[in-house]
Parts: C-alpha cells; structure tokens; sequence
C-alpha cells in the first residue's frame, strides 16, 4: 500500500517526537532503532525509508527537541507569560526555571542539550556542527534577556548557557539528592551573578 506525502510526513514527525525523547532520556547508545519506532507506534521495518541512518536520525531529532524545548517548555511559557517584566526580571525567571528540580527530572523533556552533549561530541562532525546550531539558538535568546548595560553581551550569554547545561549536567547525575539541590543552588547563584556583570 502507498502512502502519502502527508502521511509520510506525519509519520516522520512521529518518528522524531519518540527518538527526541528516547535519546535524551537514554543516549545515543542507550536506545536503538527498533525501541523509536515502537515508541512511535511503527515498526522498524519502516525507518529507513525515512532516515538513511540512525546518526541521521540523532541529528534531526536534535534539533526536534530544541525546537519543542524552546516553543514548549514551561520554563518558556513562564517567561512568555512574564513580557512585560524587565529583561532582569526575565533572565533570572529563565535561570531559575531552566536550573530547577523539576527540569533536572524531566530528563526526557527537558532541554536536550544537558543530555545529548556527550553523544554530540562523539558524533562526528556533522553530528557537533548541529549540536553547535542548537547551542547558539539558546546563546541567542539568553543574550536577549540581558539587561542593556551589561558588557560583552554574547560572552556572557556563553558563560551563562555553560552555566546552565554544566549545572544540570552534575545535578543529573550525581546520586546524593541533597548535593544534587546544591549543585542546582550553586549553580542558579552563580549564573543569576553572570547575568547582572
């Protein structure tokens, strides 16, 4: 039976929904091809009439993930909901969202960079080069939320998103629950300080 191009389509975006999640919550070789497809409901006989590899696949759903983690996250919303706050005010509801119990939990919803980091850089180059992408997309925004007076913007949007991912990074995974609260505290502390220079 032949399907079409909107069918195909539909089911590509399945495809990607499930491998963003499972990569994030697994990593790149905690999860195979067969275990995406049956997230999206499909069998994997199917995939490669989507994607000619799973590397192709980790890339795209990458970006997949970035997307919804920048569009739909509640972190996002919480700041969209805040416009008329003062860009301080919008940073720092930013950091203590994205450095928060609850994003450290929601592994595989969260923002994908803490968690795809790793498989990034042993990817290949094609594999960090979008890796890079999603990063300057958060640099980006972070850089927007900074107050006007504050020097060499973009380093410190940089210094800030190091910040964030390294925090999350040691918070997730360590297994002592308190240290990991201290690593979120001490991590929120000092990218709130970031923000202010």
């Amino acid at each position: 039976m032949r399907y079409g191009q909107e069918h195909k389509a539909k089911t590509r975006r399945k495809i990607l929904k499930a491998a963003a999640r499972l990569f994030r919550e697994f990593g790149y070789d905690g999860v195979g091809v067969d275990a995406i497809m049956a997230e999206a409901g499909l069998t994997a006989g199917g995939f490669y009439a989507h994607f000619p590899s799973k590397r192709a696949l980790f890339d795209e759903a990458l970006a997949t993930a970035t997307a919804t983690a920048m569009t739909g996250s509640n972190a996002t919303r919480a700041v969209a909901k805040s416009a008329r706050a003062d860009e301080a005010g919008q940073l720092r509801l930013t950091i203590e969202n994205y450095l928060s119990r609850q994003h450290r939990e929601r592994v595989a919803d969260g923002c994908p960079l803490p968690a795809l980091t790793p498989d990034a850089a042993r990817g290949g180059e094609t594999s960090r080069e979008n890796y890079e992408r999603q990063l300057l997309q958060y640099v980006n925004r972070l850089e927007a939320l900074l107050p006007a007076g504050v020097a060499a913007r973009s380093d410190v949007a940089l210094a800030l998103m190091a910040q964030c991912v390294g925090g999350l990074m040691l918070a997730r995974a360590v297994k002592d629950e308190r240290l990991s609260d201290r690593i979120l505290k001490a991590s929120r502390r000092a990218a709130l300080k970031l923000g202010e220079e």
